[in-house]
C-alpha cells in the first residue's frame, strides 16, 4: 500500500512540474522534484532497512514447530484440534507442554474472525486474522505455564462477545 501511494506521489509531482501554475513565484519551486526524489529515496531506505525487524520470527529464521494446532473458527466457537488433520474431535483443553513452539494454523467455516491469545494477567500474546476458504498460521514459544485465552478480535455477529475457550500450557 505504502509503495502504491508513493508511486502516485511520484507521478502527481512529475506532471505538475511538467505543467506549472500560472504565475508561479515560490522562488524554491524549481527545486521542488529534487528535493521528492531526496524524501523518497530516504523513505524506501528506511522501509528496506527496518524489513528485518518483521514481528515474525519464523519468517526470518528455520524454526521450526514442536506442535502444530489446528484451529477452525465458526460462529460462536473455536475447535482446536492437534494436526495432522481437520475433522478430528475438539479437544479444546488439552495440555501444551511448555517450551514448546506451537504452528497454529486456523481457518474459518463461516465468516471473518480474529484469533486472539491472552495470557492470564489479559495481556494480548499474539493474533491473527481467521477467514473463511483461507489458512493463516502464526508460531509462538510457549515460555510460561498457565492458562491462555482465544478471544474472537473481529466482530462476527451477535454472539461475538461469548466466542472464547481456554487452553493449559503446563510445566515439564
Amino acid at each position: 500500500m505504502g509503495t502504491l501511494i508513493t508511486i502516485v506521489a511520484i507521478i502527481a509531482v512529475v506532471y505538475s512540474t511538467r505543467h506549472p501554475e500560472e504565475g508561479d513565484s515560490h522562488a524554491l519551486a524549481k527545486y521542488e522534484k529534487h528535493w521528492v526524489i531526496g524524501i523518497v529515496i530516504i523513505f524506501i531506505a528506511f522501509s528496506v532497512s527496518t524489513l528485518g525487524y518483521l514481528p515474525y520470527p519464523y519468517a526470518h529464521t528455520d524454526i521450526k514447530p514442536t506442535m502444530i494446532v489446528d484451529v477452525q473458527a465458526q460462529q460462536f466457537n473455536w475447535c482446536m484440534s492437534k494436526a495432522p488433520t481437520f475433522g478430528t474431535p475438539c479437544v479444546n483443553n488439552y495440555p501444551i507442554p511448555v517450551g514448546n513452539t506451537v504452528l497454529f494454523n486456523v481457518t474459518s467455516i463461516d465468516v471473518t474472525h480474529g484469533f486472539g491469545v491472552y495470557d492470564s494477567t489479559g495481556a494480548i500474546i499474539f493474533q491473527v486474522q481467521v477467514m473463511p476458504g483461507f489458512y493463516n498460521d502464526i508460531m509462538y514459544k510457549f515460555t510460561n505455564p498457565g492458562t491462555y485465552y482465544v478471544r474472537c478480535l473481529e466482530f462476527c455477529g451477535y454472539g461475538h462477545y461469548g466466542m472464547f475457550t481456554t487452553f493449559n500450557v503446563t510445566s515439564v
